[in-house]
């Protein structure tokens, strides 16, 4: 094994228990600001989750104080041009891992949520949050743009207006401010955090797993698409949910009036 690759492990932890994935950002002391190696490990690991028959929801953390404070400005100095290309081919990839995922991801963000952090939250699924967290996109101030899809997705989510306000002051906010912009799903007192997820997790983990894959490509279908070309769309994928045994159990346990018990088939 490489030391890249050693490092790359080490700066993110995975783990994948009762149908959960955890991922979760690994260098405390750099308040998980991220590295090359960390998005190629990102994408090894969302590879091995899209793979997975037994997970039906992933969970995006960082340990320690912060959620991720962007990109590592310590990286940089030292990157060679052959660095800055490889880079480049794996940032965007990395930072689409969490939408591409088949299966519903769920940011929890605390701390910091800078940069690139925030962009890779912006990737989720969704967004929970502890209500002190300090968002934003501040590429503008280090003379950059967002270019881990800030500019694509936070529009979708605020609108094209407050979005570019966002962008264009640098200015940093509280995860309380970005849930009245309906930029976070949630936004808690810190210590009530990881209750809170484990709440939402529990629910999408309680229903057929193949009707939330299918819902997910759908959805985000949507967004790429016309409204006529995205029903039919979503016509499509529905068929797929009809032949399931999942869709077999549901309607039978609701005929014996128990909890349905889905298998993911």
């Amino acid at each position: 094994m490489t030391e890249q690759a050693e490092s790359a492990e080490s700066t993110i932890e995975f783990t994948i228990v009762d149908h959960v994935a955890t991922v979760s950002f690994n260098r405390p002391e750099r308040l998980n600001a991220v590295t090359t190696p960390m998005f190629g490990r990102l994408l090894e690991i969302f590879d091995e989750i899209n793979d997975s028959a037994d997970v039906r929801c992933v969970v995006l953390r960082g340990n320690g104080r912060a959620f991720c404070s962007g990109a590592d400005q310590k990286e940089r100095p030292g990157m060679s041009i052959e660095d800055i290309r490889r880079r480049r081919r794996l940032t965007p990839q990395a930072f689409s891992a969490m939408r591409s995922c088949v299966y519903p991801v769920i940011a929890q963000v605390h701390g910091y949520a800078l940069g690139g952090g925030m962009e890779l939250a912006l990737g989720c699924d969704f967004i929970i949050a502890a209500e002190d967290t300090v968002m934003g996109l501040i590429e503008s101030a280090r003379g950059s743009m967002p270019a881990g899809g800030g500019t694509q997705l936070l529009p979708r989510l605020v609108g094209a207006a407050r979005a570019k306000e966002i962008i264009f002051t640098a200015r940093k906010f509280t995860a309380r401010e970005a849930l009245g912009w309906g930029m976070v799903n949630y936004a808690v007192p810190a210590d009530e955090l990881d209750a809170k997820v484990a709440e939402i997790v529990a629910e999408i983990v309680a229903v057929a797993p193949i009707s939330n894959v299918q819902s997910k490509r759908a959805v985000n279908m949507s967004l790429d698409v016309d409204v006529v070309n995205g029903i039919q769309i979503e016509a499509a994928l529905y068929e797929r949910t009809l032949t399931t045994a999942d869709r077999v159990e549901a309607m039978t346990s609701a005929r014996e009036k128990r909890p349905p018990v889905f298998r993911g088939q």
